[in-house]
């Protein structure tokens, strides 16, 4: 039996969560045994999706009052009790920092094992008490004491022993994603030139200020442009006056949260081509996957496992340093001179998608680690 365990579902339709869903989907279609154990803060549609497709699955609700670190351990309890010899735990994300050390000894007390994916590249996640919030030491143990220790992206697979001095294997295995489209969709109409992004509207991560910023940059060499952000977060009122005082706001759109499993074609169908700013991520994050699918051109910061899909293939997507406005500009210039001269080709870029990140591939790397 393999238990996908994810202690830490804060974001209902978040990438991880995007990621269990799909993992579970793929499994369930290919008869493998599995349960799904997953503590919540809010409440997930795709949790309720899996459920509703009649998945074994365990849901540790949140104790009442602030016990977020209660309800991880009652739900390491619960799985001790359902773990047997031979069962792996399949951790869609590192746990917790504080119960991490507990829960690979309380398998292996179990004589099971414990794999774990890492969300984010560990040169962002360093066993330090002010990014953990618990001993570096204790960390670093439990990765040592980690059965299979998941990189989900080969370019930041060699920094587990940089960052944790995991000195053993590192397996790399892409996320199981689900494939919305069978073709690349078409292009809106042009001009005006519409830029997009997907993802929560945080400034820390996300940095989306600089694209703020790089979007007024733009506007002073081109008029026909709009920046599309679609998603929610508590940044949004930061971003909405940003925009106000850069004399911006004319050309931006803040359409809300969406739901992507019902309206990701129409955000695709309306722009051009996506830009993904980030200061830090881990793996190839699901909506670069979802662009490729689509035949939609990016422009990506340098950042995590994010070269992974672009690195040297300036026809599939667009590298830049995170952090750099000026440099995003040029970029996004660049991108629309492209666009206009016809010069992208979505079938290239849809091409990319299957040659190593589509379902098939991820689950051929999972299942040579976990089967």
């Amino acid at each position: 039996m393999i238990f996908l365990y994810y202690d830490s579902l804060s974001h209902p339709g978040g990438g991880i969560g995007t990621y269990l869903h799909a993992l579970a989907l793929h499994l369930h279609q290919e008869g493998i045994p599995f349960r799904v154990a997953v503590s919540e803060l809010h409440r997930s549609p795709l949790v309720d999706e899996l459920i509703a497709k009649g998945l074994s699955v365990y849901r540790q609700p949140r104790l009442p009052g602030d016990r977020w670190l209660l309800t991880k351990r009652c739900l390491l309890l619960w799985l001790e009790t359902q773990l047997q010899q031979g069962d792996w735990m399949f951790c869609v994300c590192p746990p917790y920092p504080a119960v991490y050390l507990s829960l690979v000894r309380s398998a292996h007390r179990r004589r099971a094992k414990v794999a774990v994916s890492w969300f984010l590249a560990p040169e962002f996640w360093p066993p330090i008490p002010e990014v953990m919030g618990t001993s570096g030491d204790a960390f670093c143990q439990a990765v040592a004491e980690t059965d299979a220790v998941i990189s989900v992206s080969q370019c930041t697979a060699y920094q587990f022993r940089e960052v944790y001095g995991y000195p053993g294997k590192v397996h790399v295995v892409p996320y199981h994603n689900l494939l919305f489209f069978q073709n690349p969709l078409p292009l809106p109409t042009a001009p005006p030139w519409k830029i997009g992004f997907m993802g929560r509207l945080d400034m820390e991560q996300k940095s989306l200020d600089t694209l703020l910023q790089a979007i007024g940059l733009l506007l002073q060499v081109r008029q026909d442009i709009q920046l599309h952000l679609y998603g929610g977060g508590a940044d949004e009122a930061k971003l909405t006056a940003l925009a106000a005082s850069l004399d911006i706001q004319s050309h931006v759109v803040f359409h809300g949260i969406y739901d992507h499993r019902r309206d990701l074609s129409a955000i695709l169908l309306n722009c051009h081509f996506f830009v993904h700013p980030s200061r830090w991520e881990g793996g190839p994050c699901f909506s670069l996957l979802e662009l490729m699918q689509a035949g939609r051109y990016c422009v990506a910061a340098r950042v995590g496992g994010i070269p992974d899909l672009y690195a040297g293939l300036p026809n599939i997507g667009l590298l830049v340093p995170c952090g750099d406005a000026t440099a995003l500009s040029q970029a996004l210039l660049a991108t629309i001179a492209n666009l206009a001269m016809g010069t992208i080709d979505g079938d290239k870029i849809r091409a990319r998608y299957f040659d190593g990140f589509d379902m098939a591939s991820a689950h051929r790397a999972w299942a040579a680690v976990m089967l």
